[in-house]
């Protein structure tokens, strides 16, 4: 049970007998495999060691036409022993209601001779008669101690989610397991293999995505075949070099890099043992293309079990999971396996010569068993172990002849195209591998670039950017800068992406000028993903800068363009959207405005790198407004995302900030503290871990020093409202910073009015109380009150409709003073 420490929680909780209406019933639910047969276990066993008794039952899918089977068997009753007991009576429902009440009466007798727990599982394939059962019986029996444990699927299953809402809505707590995150999968492998993982069986490991019965099934078959060895501690590839140094087999250390779409699916009850299928010939390759082209690479390295092959214990797991499905399904998997782990469900009936509509009923069955999942563009399998293992199993010559005629079919998407998926869905080496390869000079073609369209270069320099290679995109940016004469929407991604590289160097004002520059370039162009981009890059810079009223301007502005734009844009500029929201009304209103992005992120993991520290904000969000449920899958997200780019330094670290603002982890934060390259997330970290230390019994000058350094670091990038927040709570620890400088002014005119005054009149001309100004600057709502009054005297206005009037006038004009 790694990993599960609030699920185990909540069971206790349901077994110390909580009072209040439901409270006596637990929902558990999740995607196959994912653990909930195991908590189901561990509860049954909890109860008996506290002397509760147990009835454990489980809904089968060959069972379904037995009214009441779950709940019979689990009283060690059946229809046949129930029907005699009742003797002459006919068949019919009346039979049925009868069949219920006994199970009512059942239940009672065993609850009056002490507590009682009821579990009972796979409930996504119980009956009609055991699912209306189950939405009376906790009710009715809630005067007995009797505790109720259900679980469910979550795949195709209506029925049970009805019966789901409607308990809940009556009080019952209902809990979904989200797949393990990092740190429990790596605990959960050094049981496995009795020994720490080294990093090429962690990144194998990765590919499970968090899912338990995946995972083991995998480690198992992995130890049982002799496939690991341990030296020292660690354990490794049988094969691999150890800790002397000899050296593994060429190409070794090669890994899928597939997106892990949506949540996980079931591979079999971990623990099993079975006989694999036939498997194909070991380490080869699949070529990547556009839409639906395969995107494998070797699979694990080294030789013998562990060479581009799995584990026969896997491949008989995944072999249990195809039997739920039609024969039809399983060959359809097959083929499109071949593909690669996402395609075109038009670009497969193209290769398989059927028209789309005839692969529909395929299509859904896959669905339905949660074999498959729908992203924005394309169809993938749910896992990339299951994905390698379908296709493992197509035997070679037939796998050969399905990719000569993939080749000779034309894959629809283009590869600029193809690299934003990649790295909308998290796959960021692959995105960034497809960028480099469509920005590749082409022969035969005119301009320095050897490129006429200048779109891939623009995508590259992004990338780079998000992954804070700044040279390079810089000097991608600067060679092109030179082609955008004449060609507007090529003159605006310059602009935008020179507003990306100001803000990164800590040029928050200049930034802002770049991206309302690209704006006004690109007005009347049909090109909403650089207007999504052109506004994001617009609002953090000026929030940033501390302009409040400018960044909530290109709020105003920017909601056709979030409407109409690709993920890859739209998203970006909806995280920024969500921070204006939440500096100007905030967590409650950004969680509200958030929830899309937040239920995302499983298939849009990408647009956690559009931002720096974009995933410790969206946690700190959330936990602010109470949302625990949501930062969790923010910290899954971001672990994943660093799971499968291992070889990139930045997603670890916004991992580790994520996760340690979660769980108040001072290590955490003081790792992304250190390791984030961009200087801003660095002192957004250090802030973080200020605030933990201030709140620990005798850190507060450790606390006092961190705060200080992300001052210094925040003041370093022009980040000014960040500086003055981090100014309040060095106050709070009895700390003052100075941070204004003399200037001469005059006494009277917009000209004499303190920056500190600005930035109050731009605030209060927006309509905020002077609470709401004072919340905005950090400051106390008397400071606000004070420069209110010398903005009054300076300007000879007095009221706010009046300096509101005079604000307006002289945003249209030069100075108005």
């Amino acid at each position: 049970m790694r990993g599960r420490e609030r699920e185990r929680a909540e069971v206790l909780r349901l077994l110390a007998g909580a009072p209040g209406p439901g409270a006596h019933v637990l929902l558990v639910e999740g995607e196959p495999g994912i653990g909930k047969s195991i908590l189901l276990a561990e509860a049954a066993a909890a109860a008996s060691a506290l002397g509760t008794g147990v009835a454990t039952g489980r809904a089968d899918e060959l069972e379904r036409m037995m009214p009441l089977a779950p709940l019979l068997s689990a009283l060690e009753e059946t229809t046949t022993r129930a029907a005699v007991a009742r003797s002459a009576f006919p068949g019919g429902p009346g039979l049925l209601m009868w069949l219920a009440e006994r199970v009512s009466t059942t239940l009672e007798r065993r609850a009056a001779a002490g507590p009682l727990l009821v579990a009972l599982d796979d409930l996504q394939w119980a009956d009609p008669v055991t699912l209306m059962a189950l939405r009376t019986l906790p009710s009715r029996l809630a005067g007995h101690p009797l505790a109720w444990l259900l679980a469910r699927r979550t795949t195709g299953d209506d029925d049970g989610e009805r019966l789901f809402g409607l308990l809940e809505q009556e009080g019952a707590t209902r809990i979904a397991l989200r797949p393990l995150d990092g740190a429990a999968v790596a605990r959960v492998a050094a049981d496995a293999l009795g020994a720490v993982p080294d990093a090429e069986l962690t990144a194998l490991a990765a590919q499970a995505a968090g899912n338990p019965a995946l995972l083991l099934a995998l480690l198992t078959g992995l130890r049982e075949e002799g496939a690991v060895r341990v030296d020292t501690g660690v354990a490794r590839p049988a094969n691999a070099a150890g800790p002397a140094g000899e050296s593994a087999p060429a190409g070794a250390g090669r890994t899928a890099e597939a997106r892990e779409a949506g949540e996980t699916g079931e591979a079999g009850e971990a623990g099993e043992t079975g006989d694999a299928g036939e498997t194909g010939d070991a380490g080869e390759t699949e070529e990547a293309g556009g839409c639906g082209r395969a995107e494998a690479t070797a699979g694990f390295a080294g030789t013998g079990a562990v060479a581009g092959t799995l584990p026969r214990r896997l491949h008989a797991a995944v072999r249990r999971r195809l039997e739920e499905v039609s024969p039809r399904t399983r060959h359809l998997l097959e083929a499109v396996a071949v593909l690669g782990r996402s395609f075109c469900p038009s670009y497969a009936a193209e290769l398989l010569g059927e028209p789309p509509a005839a692969l529909l009923p395929a299509l859904d069955e896959a669905l339905a068993a949660g074999l498959l999942v729908v992203t924005p563009e394309e169809l993938a399998f749910r896992h990339e172990l299951l994905w390698r293992s379908v296709l493992e199993t197509v035997p070679a010559p037939v796998r050969q002849a399905l990719r000569r005629q993939a080749e000779r079919v034309p894959p629809p998407a283009a590869p600029v195209a193809a690299a934003l998926i990649a790295w909308d869905e998290g796959r960021l080496s692959r995105g960034l591998e497809l960028a480099r390869e469509a920005a590749e000079p082409l022969p035969g073609t005119p301009g320095p670039s050897g490129r006429r369209d200048p779109q891939p270069r623009a995508v590259l320099a992004a990338m780079l950017i998000d992954l804070g290679l700044l040279d390079e995109a810089e000097k991608i940016t600067a060679g092109s800068a030179a082609e955008a004469a004449g060609r507007p929407a090529w003159a605006a991604a310059v602009l935008v992406l020179r507003a990306r590289l100001d803000l990164a160097a800590g040029r928050a004002d200049d930034a802002a000028e770049q991206a309302e520059a690209a704006l006004a370039t690109a007005a009347g162009l049909d090109v909403p993903d650089l207007a999504c981009l052109a506004l994001s890059a617009l609002g953090a810079a000026a929030l940033r800068a501390g302009d409040l009223p400018r960044a909530v301007r290109a709020l105003a502005s920017g909601q056709a363009a979030r409407s109409a734009g690709t993920p890859y844009g739209r998203l970006r500029a909806e995280l920024t959207a969500g921070r204006i929201v939440e500096a100007r009304d905030g967590a409650t209103a950004a969680m509200t405005r958030l929830g899309g992005l937040y239920d995302g992120l499983a298939g849009h993991a990408g647009v956690l790198t559009g931002e720096p520290a974009a995933a410790a904000w969206l946690v700190r969000t959330a936990l602010a407004a109470g949302d625990r449920r949501r930062a969790d899958e923010v910290v899954a997200a971001a672990e994943d995302l660093a799971g499968r780019n291992p070889c990139l330094p930045g997603p670890p670290v916004a991992a580790a900030h994520a996760r340690g603002l979660r769980d108040r982890d001072l290590a955490a934060l003081g790792r992304a503290a250190a390791g984030y390259a961009d200087p801003w997330a660095r002192a957004s970290a250090a802030e973080d871990l200020g605030v933990l230390l201030g709140a620990a019994p005798g850190r507060r000058d450790a606390a006092v020093g961190t705060l200080d350094g992300a001052l210094s670091g925040y003041g370093g990038v022009g980040a000014r409202r960040d500086a003055a927040r981090v100014r309040r709570r060095l106050r709070e620890l009895g700390e003052r910073r100075r941070h204004w400088e003399r200037v001469d002014h005059p006494d009277s005119g917009w000209s004499s009015l303190t920056g500190t005054e600005r930035a109050v009149c731009d605030l209060v001309s927006q309509g905020l109380t002077n609470r709401q100004a004072a919340e905005q600057m950090f400051v106390s709502e008397h400071t606000v009150a004070f420069h209110l009054r010398q903005i009054f005297r300076k300007l000879g206005v007095r009221s706010r409709v009046e300096l509101a009037r005079l604000a307006a006038l002289s945003a249209a004009g030069p100075d108005g003073g």
